[in-house]
């Protein structure tokens, strides 16, 4: 029987790149077997002429362990690559070098993560991060296997921190492309790599357990995964199964202080921020993973099929408690500190009138992705190869959002900020003197407002591929490929609106206080209790670190139903989400519910080619086609203007004709074809060192929320002189006709290889791109085909603007010292360094979740023009250090990167009626593992992430001159991870 080549290994043979197949199958095999095997690996054979003329070569065996398996593992994924990649790999299952794959993708040269839930909201901090950027971009695609994937929301790719990394044996990130990839990355693409039944030639079962423990949260929770792969000779064949399952628990918490929104005084000419808060956010987030994988070929090697089903659940709960002021301004003491340019750094905001209180909020999320995928393979001939591949993606997205706001009776309070330079310093002072009794009596809190958010998105895809491969009898021309792609994804987005609602603002009901003795009977009135802010940097209340406040229970925000019944009554939660068009079974409006059908088709051709001889050239040109179909569901609604409801008006006739109420649903459909050209060489200047050249064009897709089609058409209303007057017609939405961005890109590096698991890399990158996404508000002629009546429109929404270039420098280097004398000999280290180079590339300030309000037409433009691209680093760098013997194995790893961009404008802000554009300052992390060998089969270990726990701190640019303020600070969990894992 022809002995089976695992997937990589076979791809690489059939795109005309040389293998050793025991070699790369030990490789692959490093990637799924546990690191208390020890496995022997061939060394590659340099393929001189001398070399070929010998079949009786030697080939140096080397015994190779945990780290240095993966490590090697991920070298020769890249040295052998058609294109630019760079790999992560684990030697075991639930080894991944880091304890998620946001994590672990963070050590890549190029690849930055988001530290915040969402961009836009820097005051909700993200433990384990929420987003992914490459090269500066985050328009990176994602998949598992080779095939499109996808999270149901209003984005376009993974959420990659909701993916188990026990699902995986390695990770590619390709940084430019082939033919035969899927289109959709203009910054890359992320291939995250299952393990497969004939990846090891034995019987495989592995058990990894942990206990994982955040020293601020202080709660133990357990993680276990288990692997089953196994292979038989059966009549005809060979056939395997593989059966793997993960669930991880971990609770984690952060902790934050913030400096509010800064406001210039013109007489002072100084900034002093008008508010303050404090915060704790904990976390509790399960994973779930299954794999299941059948394998078969027959006897001859000739025929081989694949089926897999994969299914990745995760649900994050995170409550916070938080005591601050949203838009109420105080006084600055006359003995507050300022620095040379006028920015506040030290003393107390005096009588804060209002909007100073406690929040008790709490978010759910529920994400599910299950991937049914079969693939055939088919020999037909010695020269041809037949693969067909099918698949269907079934997601879902749930999301439940509930906030309940407190307020202090008759406000008075004063703060006390010092920024020092590091973690800062705020007390929050009862008013007139009194003590911190103040702070936990009842009757002097009132139940201010209410807010919630929910979203229901679901969708799915069908896709099927059917691939040729032929191989040519040319010295030159190796093989062609060509093959042929369909697919068909259907979403439907359902994202409410964050939805504030009055309870008993002071401008309203009055104040109905926690106790209820104010206002009569109040509500919910059991439901206050105290919270103690128990770790925080310094100050407090009173001045009691810490300090004791009251807040709403957990319990009023922990369900819907709860939630409802305390709230969304009549005359009490004034806009509640159920009924706001009527409908009191929906907590949607039309404008929320986003519709769409994407139908792709696709053809690709790809001719490998190569020379042979003592400086060995590989490479591949190639063309691809595409076409997408989009339609998006939706229509368009124009207002209605009552005369009667303003019957001193100066309205004309043709505003109350354009004005009539008029409603249509219809689908928008649009159609975007081109062609794809790309290129690879590969050049070996010796065996050890190569050359590598890529150059492709690229697009990438707009998020599926920016594609949105509710023309829904407002009529802005100002009293004039006591008489209505119509200030604009106003419309936002997305749009449905946008153009993928579109990039040419170029690549060049050099790759030293000079031992099995160490080389060094340098290359240069560059990009040209054009058709970038940018909310703009222009003014339009839009007619009502009801009336046949024409007004002008200011129409926000998404549309391509510009073209920008973004250039770049990569650096990696990799060495296991074995010369060095004794145990000094295992020592080892990593090194990369990423720089970029942007040239006039335009915002994309965008929300694609949100379809947004009358503000976003007066807020579309950015705010200043000296801005970086948003989520830009210019400069970021990891530096491991590493160990590895017989027994033992170590890695200390930092990962920093440069201040970047966070948001030209912060979701908050419209509340102080001034935009706040808001930077992530310069920050590393330090994480590190020790794990201990007990026997070839078992191993003991203790993992450890933020062991520096440093500060994640945030800045506000208040001025076109780029004057800074600080903004915020969180610290969050040392989190440990004790990990038994081995094998049976």
């Amino acid at each position: 029987m022809t002995k089976r080549i695992s997937k990589n290994a076979f791809e690489l043979s059939a795109r005309g790149f040389p293998y050793k197949k025991t070699m790369l199958a030990m490789c692959v095999g490093a990637a799924i077997q546990p690191a208390t095997w020890a496995q022997t690996v061939e060394a590659d054979a340099v393929e001189t002429d001398d070399v070929k003329k010998s079949s009786e070569a030697m080939l140096e065996e080397v015994t190779v362990y945990g780290v240095r398996a993966s490590l090697k593992s991920a070298q020769d994924i890249k040295k052998n690559a058609d294109t630019h990649v760079d790999a992560i790999s684990a030697s075991d299952i639930n080894a991944l070098p880091d304890v998620s794959v946001l994590e672990a993708l963070q050590r890549v040269p190029g690849v930055s993560i988001e530290r915040f839930a969402a961009i836009n909201d820097p005051d909700h901090f993200s433990t384990e991060g929420s987003g992914v950027t490459l090269r500066g971009l985050p328009n990176t695609r994602s998949e598992f296997n080779g095939r499109d994937t996808f999270s149901a929301n209003s984005g376009r790719g993974l959420s990659f921190q909701d993916v188990s990394p026990e699902l995986l044996g390695s990770v590619e990130i390709f940084k430019n492309q082939t033919a035969d990839m899927i289109e959709g990355g203009i910054s890359g693409t992320i291939n995250l790599n299952t393990r497969e039944p004939f990846d090891s030639e034995e019987r495989v079962l592995s058990i990894s357990a942990q206990a994982n423990y955040g020293d601020l949260e202080e709660e133990w929770t357990p993680s276990f995964s288990g692997l089953y792969s196994d292979r038989w000779e059966v009549e005809g064949g060979e056939v395997g199964v593989l059966a793997s399952y993960s669930n991880s628990d971990l609770d984690f918490r952060s902790d934050g202080a913030q400096f509010g929104f800064h406001k210039f005084d013109e007489t002072s000419g100084r900034y002093t921020p008008i508010n303050a808060g404090i915060r704790t956010t904990s976390t509790q987030r399960e994973r779930e993973a299954v794999s299941l994988a059948v394998q078969f070929e027959n006897t001859d090697g000739t025929f081989s099929v694949l089926g897999e089903y994969l299914r990745s659940d995760s649900a994050t709960t995170w409550t916070e408690f938080a005591f601050f002021s949203d838009d109420a301004a105080g006084s600055p003491s006359a003995d507050s500190v300022y620095d040379g340019n006028g920015v506040f750094q030290s003393g107390t905001i005096e009588n804060i009138s209002g909007g100073l209180g406690p929040q008790t909020r709490q978010q759910t999320s529920n994400l599910l992705t299950q991937d049914f995928s079969l693939e055939f393979e088919f020999q037909a001939t010695d020269k041809l190869k037949i693969s067909t591949d099918l698949q269907y993606v079934d997601s879902e997205t749930d999301v439940l959002d509930l906030s309940v706001f407190g307020g202090i009776v008759g406000g008075g309070l004063s703060v006390d900020l010092a920024n020092n330079g590091g973690k800062p310093g705020l007390t929050f002072r009862a008013p007139n003197g009194q003590g911190p009794d103040f702070f936990t009596n009842p009757a002097n809190y009132f139940w201010l407002a209410a807010m919630d958010h929910v979203e229901e998105s679901e969708g799915d895809e069908a896709a099927i591929r059917l691939d040729f491969d032929y191989e040519l009898d040319s010295d030159f021309a190796k093989s062609v490929e060509a093959g042929v792609r369909w697919s068909e994804r259907d979403q439907t987005t359902r994202w409410s609106n964050y939805n504030w609602g009055n309870l008993s603002e002071t401008w309203a009901n009055g104040q109905s206080t926690f106790d209820g003795t104010a206002n009569g009977a109040g509500y919910a009135n059991s439901q206050a209790s105290a919270f103690t802010f128990d770790n925080f940097f310094a100050g407090g209340v009173q001045g009691i670190p810490g300090g004791t406040v009251l807040a709403g229970n957990a319990s009023l925000v922990s369900d819907y139903g709860t939630f409802r019944n305390n709230f969304d009554v009549p005359n009490v939660f004034r806009a509640p989400l159920f009924g706001r068009e009527g409908d009191a079974n929906s907590p949607y409006i039309a404008a929320e519910i986003n519709s769409t059908t994407e139908t792709n088709t696709s053809a690709y051709v790809r001719l490998n080619f190569g020379i042979d001889g003592d400086k060995r050239m590989d490479g591949n040109v190639g063309l691809r086609y595409v076409n997408l179909d989009t339609s998006v569901g939706g229509g368009i609604t124009y207002p209605l203007i009552l005369v009667g409801n303003n019957p001193n008006s100066n309205f004309t006739a043709d505003q109350l004709a354009f004005a009539n109420g008029f409603s249509s649903s219809e689908a928008a459909e649009s159609s975007y074809d081109a062609i794809l050209p790309s290129l690879n060489i590969k050049y070996e200047l010796t065996p050890e060192l190569i050359a590598r050249f890529g150059a492709s064009k690229a697009v990438s897709w707009p998020d599926l929320g920016n594609l949105r089609y509710n023309y829904n058409i407002t009529s802005s209303i100002d009293t004039i002189d006591g008489q209505a007057t119509l200030r604009s017609f106003r419309q936002v939405s997305g749009n449905p006709f946008l153009k993928p961005l579109e990039s040419i890109n170029l690549d060049l590096s050099f790759e030293y290889y000079f031992d099995d698991a160490d080389y060094v890399s340098a290359g240069v990158f560059h990009k040209d791109i054009k058709n970038f996404f940018s909310t703009t508000t222009t003014t339009r002629n839009i007619t009502n085909p009801s009336s046949g009546v024409t007004q002008p429109v200011e129409v926000s929404q998404p549309f391509n603007v510009g073209s920008a270039t973004l250039s770049g420098f990569e650096f990696a280097y990799q060495q296991f010292f074995d010369e060095l004398p004794g145990v000094w000999s295992g020592l080892g280290m990593q090194f990369n360094y990423t720089y970029l180079d942007p040239s006039n590339v335009p915002q994309q300030n965008l929300r694609p979740e949100q379809f947004g309000g009358e503000t976003d037409v007066d807020r579309a433009a950015v705010p200043y023009d000296n801005l970086p691209l948003q989520g830009l680093s210019e400069s970021q760098f990891n530096i491991v250090g590493l160990f590895e013997n017989d027994k033992w194995e170590g890695r200390l790893a930092y990962n920093w990167r440069d201040d970047y961009l966070l948001t030209i404008r912060e979701v908050n802000s419209s509340n102080v009626g001034f935009d706040v554009t808001t930077f992530a300052d310069a920050r590393g992390q330090l994480d590190g593992s020790v794990f201990y060998r007990v026997n070839d089969d078992w191993q003991v270990g203790l993992q450890g992430t933020n062991l520096l726990q440093d500060e994640v701190t945030t800045s506000s640019q208040v001025d076109a001159s780029g004057t800074r303020v600080f903004r915020h600070s969180y610290v969050y969990d040392r989190r440990f991870t004790l990990v038994v894992r081995g094998s049976f």
